[in-house]
């Protein structure tokens, strides 16, 4: 009878049977790296994500809260310096409003800290079917339309779904969808005594996801200064 081969003290069989034991534990630990790697990728961007959505907030929220109005101009111009417009215009809401919120970036800049500040939502440029949510700041205030003014847009947040705003009004104690210090009728301009805001975008999931916020304007009262 004729014994099976033997290599290093091993026989052929045993050998085969270990190589595909090892095989398999080797394919079982990689199974489960790369798993556990693509469940770290996917926490990651989740996370990634969401933080981006809460600077996002944080920015609209910081914005808003230092919103003003001045009667200290010529409330009759067309394009009025200090202003708080709010439009409903389908999925993506416009805001716009003067603020306290412009930081000069350079000494001796003909700037201080007042700005005109809108939030929008337009086309990406790399993907026309995805919109993402704009900030646009000027350099300082004037009689023009706001995107008409000197400034700069960024992109806040990309990929959005949607950008809703409402405004609540303390005399009649209801949320209204539009708000404007512009045509008064001669009465004071007035900013809404809080906003609140709802970013809607798509997880990972590919479902939809809706932030809210609510920030409450500190300047309530039109600035009115007397020169003595």
């Amino acid at each position: 009878m004729t014994r099976p081969a033997r290599q290093g003290g091993f026989t052929l069989l045993e050998v085969m049977i270990a190589t595909a034991i090892l095989a398999l534990m080797m394919v079982i630990a990689w199974s489960a790296t790369s798993g556990a790697i693509r469940t770290k990728r996917g926490y990651q961007a989740t996370q990634e994500r969401y933080r981006e959505v809460r600077v996002a907030m944080n920015r609209i929220a910081r914005d808003l809260s230092m919103a003003y109005v001045s009667a200290n101009e010529d409330r009759n111009q067309l394009e009025p310096r200090t202003f708080f417009v709010g439009e409903s215009s389908g999925d993506f809401d416009t805001l716009r409003f003067s603020a306290f919120a412009h930081t000069p970036l350079y000494a001796d800049a003909p700037e201080s800290d007042q700005a005109a500040v809108a939030y929008y939502g337009a086309a990406d440029p790399e993907d026309r079917g995805k919109t993402n949510l704009m900030r646009r700041e000027t350099r300082r205030p004037g009689n023009e339309r706001w995107d008409a003014l000197p400034g700069d847009a960024d992109v806040v947040l990309r990929d959005v779904v949607k950008f809703e705003c409402k405004y609540w009004n303390v005399q009649t104690r209801e949320w209204t969808e539009t708000w404007s210090t512009q045509n008064t009728d001669g009465g004071a301009p007035k900013v809404p005594d809080r906003v609140r805001f709802t970013v809607t975008f798509l997880d990972e999931r590919g479902k939809e996801t809706s932030f809210m916020s609510e920030e409450r304007i500190h300047v309530q009262e039109t600035l009115l200064f007397y020169a003595n």
